[in-house]
Protein backbone atom coordinates (compact mmCIF):
# COMPACT_ATOMS: atom_id res chain seq x y z
CA UNK A 1 0.00 0.00 0.00
CA UNK A 2 0.99 3.09 -0.82
CA UNK A 3 -0.01 6.85 0.49
CA UNK A 4 -0.10 9.90 -1.44
CA UNK A 5 -0.15 13.24 0.08
CA UNK A 6 -1.44 16.12 -2.57
CA UNK A 7 -0.51 19.59 -1.38
CA UNK A 8 -0.36 22.98 -2.49
CA UNK A 9 -2.11 26.35 -1.67
CA UNK A 10 -6.49 27.26 -2.24
CA UNK A 11 -7.90 27.41 -5.64
CA UNK A 12 -4.64 25.55 -7.22
CA UNK A 13 -6.47 22.53 -8.67
CA UNK A 14 -5.65 19.76 -6.30
CA UNK A 15 -8.81 18.18 -5.94
CA UNK A 16 -9.67 18.11 -10.39
CA UNK A 17 -5.94 16.92 -10.31
CA UNK A 18 -6.97 14.20 -7.26
CA UNK A 19 -9.97 12.98 -9.02
CA UNK A 20 -7.70 12.18 -12.39
CA UNK A 21 -5.21 10.17 -10.47
CA UNK A 22 -7.66 8.26 -8.46
CA UNK A 23 -9.61 7.06 -11.86
CA UNK A 24 -6.63 6.39 -12.90
CA UNK A 25 -5.83 4.15 -10.38
CA UNK A 26 -9.47 2.59 -10.64
CA UNK A 27 -8.97 1.81 -13.90
CA UNK A 28 -5.98 -0.03 -12.81
CA UNK A 29 -8.09 -2.46 -10.93
CA UNK A 30 -6.53 -0.61 -7.71
CA UNK A 31 -8.39 -0.20 -4.10
CA UNK A 32 -8.24 3.35 -3.50
CA UNK A 33 -9.16 5.59 -0.93
CA UNK A 34 -9.28 9.48 -0.39
CA UNK A 35 -9.31 11.44 3.05
CA UNK A 36 -9.86 15.27 2.31
CA UNK A 37 -8.87 17.81 5.13
CA UNK A 38 -10.79 21.28 5.04
CA UNK A 39 -11.25 24.02 7.60
CA UNK A 40 -14.96 25.56 7.49
CA UNK A 41 -18.46 23.66 8.68
CA UNK A 42 -18.88 22.75 4.76
CA UNK A 43 -17.08 20.15 3.30
CA UNK A 44 -16.76 21.13 -0.69
CA UNK A 45 -14.27 18.83 -2.03
CA UNK A 46 -15.32 16.04 0.35
CA UNK A 47 -18.94 16.15 -0.88
CA UNK A 48 -17.78 16.65 -4.59
CA UNK A 49 -15.45 13.69 -4.33
CA UNK A 50 -17.98 11.07 -2.42
CA UNK A 51 -21.04 12.77 -5.25
CA UNK A 52 -18.32 11.17 -7.82
CA UNK A 53 -18.24 7.88 -6.10
CA UNK A 54 -15.30 7.59 -4.29
CA UNK A 55 -14.45 6.21 -1.12
CA UNK A 56 -13.86 9.53 1.13
CA UNK A 57 -13.02 10.24 4.60
CA UNK A 58 -13.25 14.06 5.74
CA UNK A 59 -11.51 15.09 8.38
CA UNK A 60 -12.75 19.24 9.08
CA UNK A 61 -12.52 21.78 11.94
CA UNK A 62 -8.77 21.44 11.76
CA UNK A 63 -5.16 21.13 9.73
CA UNK A 64 -4.03 17.65 9.54
CA UNK A 65 -0.18 18.85 9.62
CA UNK A 66 -0.89 20.33 13.03
CA UNK A 67 -3.78 19.82 15.25
CA UNK A 68 -5.33 16.95 13.43
CA UNK A 69 -2.19 15.07 13.04
CA UNK A 70 -3.22 12.16 15.91
CA UNK A 71 -6.90 12.22 13.71
CA UNK A 72 -4.44 11.47 10.58
CA UNK A 73 -3.08 8.83 12.12
CA UNK A 74 -6.39 6.97 13.74
CA UNK A 75 -8.41 7.49 10.29
CA UNK A 76 -5.57 5.81 8.36
CA UNK A 77 -5.04 3.06 10.74
CA UNK A 78 -9.23 2.87 10.37
CA UNK A 79 -8.85 2.77 6.77
CA UNK A 80 -6.21 0.33 6.41
CA UNK A 81 -8.01 -1.85 8.96
CA UNK A 82 -11.70 -1.60 7.40
CA UNK A 83 -10.67 -1.28 3.90
CA UNK A 84 -7.31 -2.89 3.12
CA UNK A 85 -6.95 0.09 0.27
CA UNK A 86 -3.92 -0.66 -2.28
CA UNK A 87 -3.49 3.16 -2.19
CA UNK A 88 -4.43 5.99 -0.04
CA UNK A 89 -4.38 9.70 -1.45
CA UNK A 90 -4.82 12.56 0.93
CA UNK A 91 -5.43 16.38 0.15
CA UNK A 92 -4.80 18.27 3.07
CA UNK A 93 -6.22 21.61 3.06
CA UNK A 94 -4.86 24.52 0.69
CA UNK A 95 -3.24 26.30 4.14
CA UNK A 96 -1.47 22.82 5.05
CA UNK A 97 2.53 22.04 5.24
CA UNK A 98 2.22 18.75 3.05
CA UNK A 99 6.23 17.55 4.49
CA UNK A 100 4.11 17.25 8.22
CA UNK A 101 1.05 15.52 6.42
CA UNK A 102 4.02 13.03 5.65
CA UNK A 103 5.93 13.38 8.96
CA UNK A 104 2.73 12.59 11.07
CA UNK A 105 2.30 9.57 8.70
CA UNK A 106 5.85 8.35 9.14
CA UNK A 107 5.56 9.07 13.05
CA UNK A 108 2.42 6.32 13.20
CA UNK A 109 2.98 3.21 14.64
CA UNK A 110 2.73 1.56 11.24
CA UNK A 111 5.71 3.83 9.78
CA UNK A 112 3.64 4.51 6.53
CA UNK A 113 5.68 5.85 4.05
CA UNK A 114 4.04 8.70 1.40
CA UNK A 115 5.24 10.43 -0.95
CA UNK A 116 4.26 14.32 -1.38
CA UNK A 117 2.73 15.84 -4.96
CA UNK A 118 3.09 19.65 -4.74
CA UNK A 119 0.66 21.46 -6.97
CA UNK A 120 1.84 25.35 -7.79
CA UNK A 121 -1.30 26.93 -9.61
CA UNK A 122 0.61 28.56 -12.67
CA UNK A 123 -1.35 31.78 -13.00
CA UNK A 124 -1.53 32.80 -9.23
CA UNK A 125 1.92 31.30 -8.26
CA UNK A 126 3.83 34.63 -8.84
CA UNK A 127 1.24 36.63 -6.15
CA UNK A 128 1.06 33.57 -3.58
CA UNK A 129 5.09 33.74 -3.57
CA UNK A 130 5.58 37.83 -3.62
CA UNK A 131 2.86 38.18 -0.84
CA UNK A 132 3.87 34.83 1.60
CA UNK A 133 7.28 33.54 -0.13
CA UNK A 134 8.30 31.38 2.83
CA UNK A 135 5.08 29.79 3.85
CA UNK A 136 5.34 28.83 0.20
CA UNK A 137 8.26 27.49 0.32
CA UNK A 138 7.40 25.66 3.36
CA UNK A 139 4.84 24.03 1.91
CA UNK A 140 6.19 22.96 -1.61
CA UNK A 141 9.94 22.18 -0.01
CA UNK A 142 9.37 18.46 0.86
CA UNK A 143 7.30 17.82 -2.34
CA UNK A 144 8.78 14.75 -4.40
CA UNK A 145 7.31 16.01 -7.77
CA UNK A 146 5.75 19.38 -8.18
CA UNK A 147 2.70 19.97 -10.59
CA UNK A 148 2.79 23.43 -12.56
CA UNK A 149 -0.91 23.18 -13.08
CA UNK A 150 -3.34 25.53 -15.62
CA UNK A 151 -0.64 25.94 -18.07
CA UNK A 152 -4.02 26.65 -20.34
CA UNK A 153 -3.95 29.99 -19.34
CA UNK A 154 -0.59 30.41 -17.40
CA UNK A 155 1.79 32.71 -19.63
CA UNK A 156 4.70 30.64 -20.66
CA UNK A 157 6.67 33.17 -18.52
CA UNK A 158 5.06 32.21 -15.45
CA UNK A 159 5.80 28.74 -16.00
CA UNK A 160 9.15 29.26 -16.85
CA UNK A 161 9.18 31.61 -12.99
CA UNK A 162 7.59 29.18 -10.97
CA UNK A 163 10.45 26.50 -12.62
CA UNK A 164 13.19 28.46 -12.08
CA UNK A 165 11.69 29.05 -8.49
CA UNK A 166 11.08 25.44 -7.90
CA UNK A 167 14.84 24.74 -8.99
CA UNK A 168 16.15 27.64 -6.48
CA UNK A 169 13.85 26.57 -3.61
CA UNK A 170 12.99 23.10 -3.80
CA UNK A 171 15.71 21.75 -5.53
CA UNK A 172 16.15 18.88 -7.58
CA UNK A 173 12.80 17.19 -8.22
CA UNK A 174 10.60 16.52 -11.17
CA UNK A 175 8.31 19.59 -12.33
CA UNK A 176 5.10 18.15 -14.75
CA UNK A 177 3.14 20.92 -16.57
CA UNK A 178 -0.70 19.95 -16.63
CA UNK A 179 -4.12 21.13 -17.18
CA UNK A 180 -6.86 19.71 -14.93
CA UNK A 181 -8.99 21.45 -17.34
CA UNK A 182 -8.00 19.89 -20.80
CA UNK A 183 -5.73 16.94 -19.54
CA UNK A 184 -2.84 18.72 -20.81
CA UNK A 185 0.45 16.82 -18.92
CA UNK A 186 -2.13 14.71 -17.04
CA UNK A 187 -0.76 11.20 -19.21
CA UNK A 188 2.65 12.20 -18.24
CA UNK A 189 1.96 12.81 -14.65
CA UNK A 190 -0.31 9.64 -14.03
CA UNK A 191 2.71 7.30 -15.40
CA UNK A 192 5.25 9.34 -13.14
CA UNK A 193 2.82 8.39 -9.98
CA UNK A 194 2.25 4.84 -11.50
CA UNK A 195 5.81 4.13 -12.02
CA UNK A 196 6.79 5.06 -8.86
Amino acid sequence: MHIYVLGGFLGSGKTTILMKIVNGFLEKGKKVAVIVNEIGDIGVDGTTLRSEGYNTTELAEGCVCCTLSATLQVATYNIIRDINPDVIVIEPTGLAIPGKVSEALAEDPLNLESTVIGVADGVRFKVFVSKKPEFMKEQLESSDLIVINKIDIASEEDVANIESWVKENVGDVRVIKTSALTNEGIDELKEAIYNE
